[in-house]
């Protein structure tokens, strides 16, 4: 069998058939580059092209791109190494940065009207965070004042009334005690002329016996006798009554706080009630509970809110700590009072921590460190304080992840 060098565009000799070997050879001498001696030659212009090679083509070079590949490998490998050290090699135990936080809500709805801090100012204890207006509390206040108004108005009418009924009673009692004592002086002027009377009665008797006055003068003297007597007797009845009159006027209970008792009561209540809806809207006036920073603001002003719906979420101070979570195998290692060197993000230098409380309970760990450890994992959680200023640091945040170095973790 005859094996064609000519170029791949030279038609074959009808007939011709390659097998597998040769159009290996074939591809093989399809992509190889002239040599430089076929190109420039060498003074031997004569010699024949080189057997499986096109003529004119320079021999084939290691491509360039099989360095960048193995570079790229090597990195790979490099980076998977590197991560697999990181991730289970380097450090012992992972956490989380935790702190005493404290949702601020409202015990009223209403409109945030004002809003006083922004998220990440530090604020004291009793310090306004925000106010909530409560329309129906405002109405109803509103509402109460009117009533105030109204029972104000109608007891000051009652107290002029009882003020004139007192005065009236006073003039009936005055009036009464006049005409009692003018009915006196009457009974006793009469019972006087009575006395004359009765002493020109018995005169005249006296003269009639003695034939010195005619009878008819004597009879006119008895009848007046007797007439001043049945006076005398009707002013006394007359008398009686007024005293009786002028007893039973005396004894009349007088207009007072009696009668004034109810409305005073009721105005004491609208009074009491306005005190405790005022108190009810101050509520609505938020404050700190603690010193600390605020976290997150979960409400715009003017926004409406529901009662005990979280407003606000202050972090308390130095009350920062990190969680840790070990095996139970492990605890023993962790000692009350021990420091730790413990890296927490976003610091370069590690964090000394001591350790405050080894727990009881186990839990799973948080979500973003639970890829560190195996499936549903259930593991105890470590406490640690950050030693000295570092719990005010501004840079450690609730949340950041915190790692226990393998080695060099206790100092």
């Amino acid at each position: 069998m005859q094996t064609s060098t000519s170029h791949p565009g030279h038609r074959l000799p009808s007939g011709t058939e390659f097998g597998s070997a040769e159009r290996g050879a074939f591809r093989f001498a399809s992509v190889r580059e002239p040599s430089m001696e076929t190109t420039h030659g060498s003074g031997n212009s004569g010699s024949p092209p080189t057997p499986g090679l096109p003529s004119g083509r320079p021999a084939n070079t290691r491509p360039r791109g099989r360095k960048l590949i193995a570079c790229l490998m090597l990195a790979a490998c490099g980076g998977g190494i590197y991560s697999v050290w990181d991730t289970l090699l380097r450090y012992e135990a992972y956490g989380v940065v935790t702190g005493r936080t404290i949702d601020v809500s409202a015990p009223l709805d209403g409109v945030l009207r004002y809003v006083h801090v922004r998220e990440g100012d530090i604020v004291n204890q009793n310090a306004r965070l925000a106010t909530v207006f409560d329309l129906e509390c405002e109405q109803k206040l509103q509402r109460i004042a009117d009533e105030l108004r109204v029972a104000d108005a109608t007891l000051h009418a009652e107290m002029a009334r009882i003020r004139w009924q007192s005065h009236v009673d006073d003039t009936e009692v005055t009036r009464s005690m006049a005409d009692f004592f003018e009915a006196s002086g009457l009974v006793c002027q009469e019972s006087g002329t009575l006395d004359i009377l009765r002493d020109q009665l018995q005169r005249s008797r006296l003269a009639n016996e003695k034939n010195a006055v005619p009878a008819s003068e004597l009879e006119t003297r008895t009848i007046l006798e007797r007439a001043h007597n049945e006076k005398l007797e009707s002013l006394r009845q007359s008398l009686e009554v007024l005293r009786k009159r002028a007893e039973g006027v005396a004894q009349v209970p007088r207009p007072g706080i009696e009668q004034m008792a109810p409305l005073v009561a009721k105005t004491d209540l609208l009074l009491n009630e306005v005190e405790r809806i005022r108190q009810w809207i101050e509520q609505g006036d938020l404050k700190a509970p603690v010193n600390g920073t605020v976290l997150r603001r979960h409400h715009p002003a003017g926004e409406c809110v529901r009662s005990h719906e979280p407003l606000f979420t202050v972090l308390e101070e130095s009350s920062t700590e990190i969680e840790i979570y070990v095996p139970q195998s492990q605890t023993e290692q962790f000692k009350i009072g021990e420091t730790l060197n413990i890296q927490i993000e976003p610091f370069n230098e590690t964090v000394p921590c001591v350790v405050t409380m080894v727990g009881n309970e186990h839990r799973r760990p948080p979500e973003h460190i639970e890829i560190y450890y195996r499936a549903n994992a259930m593991l105890l959680p470590v406490r640690l304080r950050p030693a000295g200023n570092w719990g005010n640091d501004p840079r450690l945040k609730i949340g950041a992840v915190a790692r226990l170095p393998k080695f060099n973790a206790r100092g």
